[in-house]
């Protein structure tokens, strides 16, 4: 007779599956979808093990440290580094929607243009999400060539990369640290708000706040 804890195992193993297939889309199908599912498969007994299900359902809390374990993987590979930038920035993108999860979650507004605007802010803040996430040290789009790109497409990702960089100095001590530490000194995330004496969901939230910051900065500089 199977324990729940084997129950939660098999169920995991699925959206394991589940998970490193998007991701495989997602990264162009640059990566076999076998090899995401071995990044994600040692996080597996931690997720079973961790898991509180007065605080989420199973599903949702495996899909996302899964997706987190795989995008870790695939940054940390060297064997990958062209799929690295496309990873960091996808891992970026979705830290910045967890962050602003109470946020999202708030009353629609309630006129058109309110909707747009809001609608508006939200792609920006993905986009230099995203940016930002290129810009990480085992995935600096600027350093690794693909064969799509033309010089003129580097060029423009390079003076993305510097702009980028730019904004990120000139940021709140707090958001400058977490984000410099976490992109450019390839820090994980837990320890980074560990040492700021803050939650790992409030240093998502912080994050959230730095990437809303850097999307002004970026298009004041323009």
């Amino acid at each position: 007779m199977r324990t729940p804890e084997d129950r939660l195992l098999a169920e995991g193993l699925d959206l394991l599956q589940l998970v490193a297939k998007r991701i495989a889309r997602r990264l162009g199908r640059r990566i076999p979808v076998e090899d995401l599912v071995a990044l994600g498969h040692p996080a597996l007994l931690e997720i079973v093990r961790t898991h509180d299900p007065s605080r989420s359902t199973f599903e949702a809390y495996a899909k996302r440290k899964l997706r987190w374990a795989i995008f870790d993987g695939v940054r940390r590979e060297t064997r990958w580094r062209s799929a690295a930038a496309r990873a960091s920035a996808l891992a970026a993108s979705a830290r910045f929607a967890e962050g602003r999860g109470a946020d999202d979650d708030a009353d629609a507004p309630a006129t058109q243009e309110a909707y747009a605007a809001r609608l508006g802010d939200l792609l920006a803040g993905h986009a230099a999400a995203m940016a930002l996430g290129l810009l990480s040290s085992h995935g600096d789009v600027a350093a690794v060539p693909d064969a799509a790109d033309d010089p003129e497409e580097r060029a423009s990702r390079a003076e993305l990369a510097q702009a980028v960089r730019h904004a990120v100095r000139e940021l709140p001590e707090r958001e400058r640290t977490l984000v410099e530490r976490h992109y450019f000194e390839d820090e994980r995330f837990d320890q980074i708000a560990q040492d700021l004496g803050i939650s790992k969901s409030w240093a998502s939230r912080l994050h959230s706040q730095a990437i809303e910051r850097l999307c002004e900065l970026l298009r004041t500089a323009r």
